[in-house]
């Protein structure tokens, strides 16, 4: 079973930001992104410096607020 990192209402909506852009194939420049987010393995950068969501960081949108 996979834990369940509690996020704080920015956290979340950080994420679910990511995943608006990624869909809608818009910038990510712009979305600010926590130390915590990418400590935990939920967000990544490209060596442009573009933020995606990884595979954990989608898992946990998946499980819901």
């Amino acid at each position: 079973m996979i834990t369940k990192i509690q996020l704080n209402d920015e956290q979340w909506k950080t994420l679910q930001a990511l995943l608006e852009a990624h869909t809608k194939r818009r910038p990510t420049d712009s979305i600010k992104v926590s130390d915590r987010l990418r400590s935990n393995g939920f967000v990544a950068a490209d060596r442009q410096g573009r933020k995606f969501l990884t595979e954990q960081g989608l898992a946990r949108l998946n499980q819901g607020r």
